[in-house]
């Protein structure tokens, strides 16, 4: 997030010079879902879009009015997504129950909706999946961002009709298996993306991630598909588009 006005205005002027020409900005709570509303409202290029959601490390923090909030965030034609939601075990800043009745409140409100979900999952494979299958996740459709799981998640949750989205991980030193299970996904369910302000892409690992480092990622994939990355790039605009339809407004 940008520390200031200024700050954000900085970010998108560079992203806007490093080619980037839509961003998707993702709420964690409802603190700051007004604020990618605003940035979004007041976008002009790159545009941004927002997605209304409760993040797992926020369940916990789950209350009355909390969903009226989202649905009625969900209305905003500026809004193209519900979440970030998922559940999250490495950390545990939540009660995994509540992370599963938070996850499960969501979906239930991307069905209603008629958006599609964003979901993040670290060390919950089996429970995002019992989640998803059971709450409609197959109806609102919806990404598996920042991508770090097994190639056997990857399947079920393409099965589901999810797209996959990979970050600056798949650049770091470390990460030969994740790099095998992006060679695998299909080209029309592949996006990208940076998790800004986090996991930047080598070779800027430790610093402030940013928009226009997303070519970065583009390209690490692009050479591990052993594809033109022009054409990538037009393919996971294309994706882009599909999955979140109120962006082609």
């Amino acid at each position: 997030m940008a520390a200031s006005a200024a700050d954000l205005a900085a970010l998108l002027e560079s992203a806007a010079a490093g080619g980037v020409s839509e961003i998707l900005t993702a709420s964690t709570s409802l603190d700051d879902l007004q604020a990618g509303i605003d940035t979004a409202s007041a976008s002009g290029s790159p545009r941004v879009w927002a997605a209304a959601g409760i993040h797992p490390h926020e369940a916990k923090s789950w209350a009355e009015g909390h969903e009226e909030a989202i649905e009625a965030a969900a209305r905003n034609p500026r809004v193209v997504a519900i979440g970030e939601t998922g559940l999250d075990y490495h950390y545990d800043f939540s009660p995994r129950d509540t992370q599963r009745e938070v996850l499960a409140r969501q979906v239930r409100l991307a069905v209603k909706a008629g958006l599609p979900i964003i979901i993040h999952c670290r060390e919950a494979a089996d429970d995002v999946l019992s989640v998803l299958e059971g709450e409609g996740g197959r109806e609102c459709g919806g990404v598996i961002h920042c991508f770090t799981e097994s190639a056997a998640f990857a399947a079920r949750c393409l099965d589901l009709g999810f797209y996959i989205s990979f970050s600056g991980i798949i650049t770091f030193r470390t990460a030969a298996d994740l790099r095998e299970v992006a060679r695998s996904i299909p080209e029309s369910r592949l996006l990208v993306e940076t998790d800004s302000p986090y996991l930047a892409p080598v070779p800027h690992r430790g610093k402030r991630n940013e928009p226009r480092l997303v070519r970065l990622v583009l390209e690490a994939l692009a050479a591990e598909r052993k594809t033109d990355p022009a054409a990538l790039a037009r393919t996971v605009e294309h994706n882009f588009h599909t999955l979140f339809p109120r962006t082609t407004a």
